[in-house]
């Protein structure tokens, strides 16, 4: 059982192999040159989602080479993720280890936090929750500050809320986003803020519309919106679409039709 092996010091070296290898596909085409924006280089990742190993006893973050499943690669930390995933990890692993509530059938953990500040907690059981489970989990989620969802077959409980809030700052004005437990949002907050901006700089203002294919929760929509007179955007996800509509609303956007 290896440790997982990470070295920031290669990041500039993998990036501009990256934007070569672009600059070769799109060669034939006679595209403009791509412009690079990079990553933090650690504590970069706002999401992650661990399985856990049972070994001497004790239950473990753990992570697998593709195609091995049954070679795991133990993990007490993880510099790629958030710095609030980090402080979470630990706290976590003690509150299982400390009651058989939490830990008996526990087989995978899920973390969602924000460049905001928030985070929540989803644990999967291969056994019913019961009452005991509940109050464990409600005083572990006061005790981390957190959200907490429980799942198992057939059944989900949310502690606190089911989703976390996100704040995106394009052109000098802040977003604000509604991100839903178990649905997609860009894992690297730092770029994808990146990526909001360079959109709504490449668009300008315009007097026409824009039609917007899997619009996910809005993150996106939300600031080109303000770029253009109005947006048809669609996605196929209904807690990605509902998402979409409370965000909409609580960022005052109303030029926006939806469809799923």
């Amino acid at each position: 059982m290896s440790r997982l092996q990470f070295d920031p010091a290669n990041y500039d070296t993998q990036l501009a192999a990256k934007a070569e290898r672009l600059r070769e596909l799109l060669a034939p085409f006679d595209a403009p040159a791509p412009e690079v924006f990079d990553s933090q280089r650690e504590h970069y990742r706002l999401r992650t989602e661990f399985r856990l190993w049972y070994d001497q006893g004790q239950r473990h973050y753990a992570m697998f080479e593709p195609g091995d499943n049954h070679t795991p690669i133990l993990i007490d930390d993880f510099p790629i993720a958030s710095r609030r995933i980090n402080e979470l990890m630990p706290q976590l692993k003690a509150a299982w280890q400390a009651s058989e509530a939490l830990s008996f059938k526990l087989f995978q953990v899920e973390f969602l936090t924000t460049l905001a500040g928030d985070a929540l907690i989803t644990l999967a059981y291969h056994r019913p929750l019961d009452d005991a489970w509940q109050a464990a989990a409600e005083q572990l989620a006061a005790n981390l500050g957190v959200s907490l969802v429980g799942r198992s077959k057939g059944k989900r409980i949310v502690i606190g809320r089911d989703y976390v809030e996100e704040e995106l700052v394009v052109a000098g004005r802040t977003f604000r986003y509604r991100q839903p437990e178990g649905a997609f949002t860009q894992p690297n907050g730092g770029v994808c803020q990146k990526m909001l901006n360079w959109a709504f700089d490449a668009l300008g203002q315009r007097e026409d519309d824009l039609l917007e294919l899997y619009c996910g929760n809005g993150n996106f929509t939300l600031p080109l919106a303000t770029r253009v007179r109005k947006v048809l955007a669609t996605e196929i996800s209904k807690s990605s679409v509902n998402a979409a509509l409370v965000n909409l609303a609580d960022n005052g956007i109303d030029n926006v039709s939806l469809v799923r």
